[in-house]
């Protein structure tokens, strides 16, 4: 019997619980069912930084995206939606205290007509649709002209010549991002493993890795789109206890450079018929491959994983042939058939857990030693 995980665990949870906090619960699992805004048909910069990130998979979805097909939300917990939340709520808190200095600027939409007002300015006094004064922020929209990228910044400051990120920091945005970090301040004594989490936030001397490659991308974006960005301003806040740090970074060629070839490469497969992007991981058993809706298209069999990108270069290096690769859309609820590991695959090629090492690549480590000094809150 296969045990529940995810938003069905935490529904079963919720209705034997009973009471007002299951019932929440079970409220907050279906608003989460519902049909996202969030656009499928582009790379956005928030996967592009992740340590994880395939652009295969990436490349899929944008196809499905464009075929028409709907693309099933991510699945989560009640307790990471909490954690979502939080997250929105410190950004409305800061972005609300950077309007009252009147420095944010960016676009802006009416709570009461949801007219959204284009031009990236200060806050309007009222709505140019129906007058009132009742407007909400709505950050800052980037996009590419010649890559499928697109995101938005939470906040741009012209008289500081900075975006600006707002990120909310607790153990498991550690774990992911910087394990070695998390490890030096874990011990385990009478039986239990305890974090330090006091000396981890004060050992938090620079952005984490996967900030550095999106705050990169946002500052490319921003210069594609004519804003005068010098730096981007990390605001950190601490979960535990609200406590606040800030660092500026300037733009990294060197950490850009790959993010950008792979988005190429994503948009040359979808506009011009080349080789799909090759994958990120290699067991296709373990997470984000065994929970990736195209994880049958592309595990599809031992001799398509021989006609591989890589494959079909080396083969043309020797003289060789390879078949061609077949496509096939993946339907969300599609069965998936169960593949074999890929020769030479290791165990754990999701994403990284608390005892894995994170990559060196991408120069983002000697992007980080150069960052300025946290300033403390």
């Amino acid at each position: 019997m296969v045990k529940p995980s995810g938003q069905l665990a935490s529904l079963i949870k919720a209705r034997k619980d009973g009471g007002l906090l299951a019932d929440i619960h079970t409220h907050v699992l279906r608003k989460a069912g519902e049909p996202s805004d969030r656009r499928q048909d582009v790379i956005h910069p928030s996967e592009m930084a992740k340590n994880d990130w395939c652009p295969r998979q990436t490349f899929y979805r944008i196809r499905d995206a464009r075929a028409g097909l709907i693309i099933p939300a991510e699945q989560h917990s009640v307790d990471t939606l909490l954690i979502f939340k939080e997250g929105d709520h410190a950004h409305t808190k800061w972005q609300r205290w950077l309007d009252e200095m009147g420095e944010l600027w960016g676009r802006w939409r009416c709570l009461h007509c949801d007219h959204l007002h284009k031009a990236i300015t200060p806050r309007p006094e009222a709505c140019a649709r129906c007058g009132s004064r009742a407007i909400k922020y709505a950050e800052v929209p980037l996009w590419a002209d010649d890559l499928p990228i697109s995101g938005s910044a939470d906040g741009y400051l012209p008289g500081r010549r900075t975006l600006v990120e707002i990120k909310t920091i607790g153990k498991g945005t550690v774990r992911l991002d910087d394990p070695d970090l998390l490890r030096q301040h874990t011990y385990k004594t009478a039986g239990k493993t305890l974090v330090d989490l006091d000396g981890l936030w004060a050992s938090l001397s620079r952005p984490l890795k996967s900030h550095v490659k999106q705050g990169c991308i946002y500052h490319w974006l921003a210069r594609q789109r004519g804003l005068h960005v010098d730096t981007v301003t990390y605001l950190y806040e601490f979960k535990l206890n609200q406590r606040t740090r800030s660092f500026e970074v300037r733009l990294s060629d060197r950490v850009l450079r790959p993010l950008l070839k792979k988005a190429a490469e994503i948009r040359d497969a979808l506009d011009h018929g080349g080789p799909i992007p090759e994958r990120a991981h290699t067991n296709p058993t373990t997470r984000p491959c065994a929970t990736c809706m195209w994880a049958s298209e592309c595990w599809k069999d031992d001799a398509e994983d021989r006609t591989e990108p890589g494959h079909r270069r080396r083969l043309a290096a020797a003289g060789g042939e390879a078949r061609p690769r077949t496509r096939r859309v993946v339907r969300a609820g599609t069965p998936r058939r169960p593949a074999a590991p890929a020769a030479g695959g290791h165990h754990g090629a999701g994403r990284p857990a608390a005892d894995d090492a994170l990559p060196g690549a991408d120069g983002v480590e000697r992007v980080l030693r150069r960052a300025a000094r946290p300033r403390e809150g």
